[in-house]
């Protein structure tokens, strides 16, 4: 199979899925010809070259709808067969008066001919169904049979310029999804680093009264928290997750994590809210409430949070809410930890994060996960 730009840096499946489909080309090509050659006969055209536009038609409808329906083993028998309707158009054009429309019919389906072979077998392989069509043609009707290969010549050249353009395309999109991808991924480390490492030594440096009541057990706790923490991220190096985890049991899970920091989370889940969210939705709301809580934590004053789940139409509301100091949403710059990692993050599962406080009253952090993935919008 004539691989799409010498197939550098393009997935062998990619081509192979890719192919098939370019043999629609000139399929389409042969019944925008044989449309123009009817509008040109118009209602006067012989009852012969009615004929052959039908049986023109019939077996290219035939085959788009094939190619549709494409598999590998099927796809091997489109050319072959094409050849085959080829070599009885000519030979039934030579038994009927010679007709300028059935010619260009006859020529047109050639045309097409060495173009599906060309996409789907090669460029050898198309040049040899050009000599092959060449050599009939000239034992059946030698004068014209140097205009056949100047036609059929432009039809393997424009094939490969096909392939070509496609492959070139298709190296560009691959190169252009690479680059994204490193970008996401890049920036997905940023925001663990930032969730996890950061945040677990910005909790050791904020001061408690206990740290001189009682100077031994503030380390023992310092101590126990950074050693969760290191196997937590042990964990996640050298283990991949055996199946996906419910959001209620995040949620728990966190509230477990955030009380060993010294905050306590409670949870509250609605009785019937029990949605089969996916599990990059479920990630998302796990990971922006553990950094509402931190910030919690770090900055609102208070030692106390509610974490309230609800089920909505359409997808899940997960709301944090703490009585600390509050700050003012409009005068406070946002950091990378609201940006990236609440309401970025949502905004990658096609759902939307909103934080609202004011001084003295304590934050609310609102987030909304859909249930079906969608892209982002913007």
């Amino acid at each position: 199979m004539l691989m799409l730009g010498g197939g550098v840096g393009i997935p062998a499946r990619l081509v192979q899925t890719t192919l098939p489909r370019l043999a629609l080309v000139p399929v389409v090509f042969r019944l925008v010809m044989l449309a123009q050659a009817l509008w040109t006969a118009g209602l006067t055209g012989s009852p012969v070259l009615w004929t052959f536009a039908v049986l023109h038609l019939v077996p290219n409808v035939a085959e788009a709808a094939w190619i549709f329906r494409w598999s590998p083993a099927g796809t091997r028998l489109v050319p072959v067969a094409d050849a085959g309707i080829a070599v009885l158009f000519v030979l039934g054009a030579t038994l009927v008066e010679q007709d300028a429309l059935i010619t260009s019919i006859t020529w047109t389906h050639l045309m097409g001919t060495v173009m599906i072979w060309t996409l789907l077998r090669g460029a050898p392989a198309g040049a040899l169904v050009l000599g092959g069509a060449v050599a009939l043609h000239t034992v059946l009707d030698p004068a014209s049979s140097f205009a056949l290969v100047l036609t059929l010549a432009t039809a393997l050249v424009a094939s490969l310029a096909l392939v070509g353009l496609v492959g070139a395309s298709m190296r560009f999109a691959l190169g252009f999804g690479e680059q994204q991808g490193r970008a996401a991924e890049r920036e997905r480390h940023r925001r663990d680093v930032h969730d996890t490492v950061l945040q677990v030594m910005e909790s050791f440096a904020i001061p408690a009264p206990a740290d001189e009541l009682d100077p031994a057990a503030s380390l023992d706790r310092l101590r126990r928290t950074a050693r969760a923490q290191a196997m937590r991220i042990r964990i996640s190096l050298e283990h991949e997750p055996t199946g996906p985890v419910g959001l209620h049991q995040r949620l728990r899970l966190l509230a477990a994590e955030m009380a060993a920091e010294g905050l306590r989370a409670e949870v509250v889940i609605q009785d019937d809210c029990g949605p089969e969210l996916p599990e990059e939705a479920a990630m998302a709301l796990h990971d922006s409430a553990r950094e509402a809580l931190r910030n919690t934590l770090k900055h609102s004053g208070t030692r106390r949070a509610v974490v309230s789940v609800e089920e909505i139409g359409g997808g899940v509301s997960l709301t944090v809410r703490d009585h600390g100091a509050g700050f003012d949403v409009g005068d406070r710059r946002r950091g990378f930890g609201l940006e990236n990692s609440i309401i970025a993050r949502m905004a990658e599962v096609g759902g939307f994060a909103r934080i609202e406080s004011s001084p003295g009253l304590g934050t609310r952090v609102v987030l909304l996960a859909p249930s079906v993935l969608s892209l982002p919008v913007g």
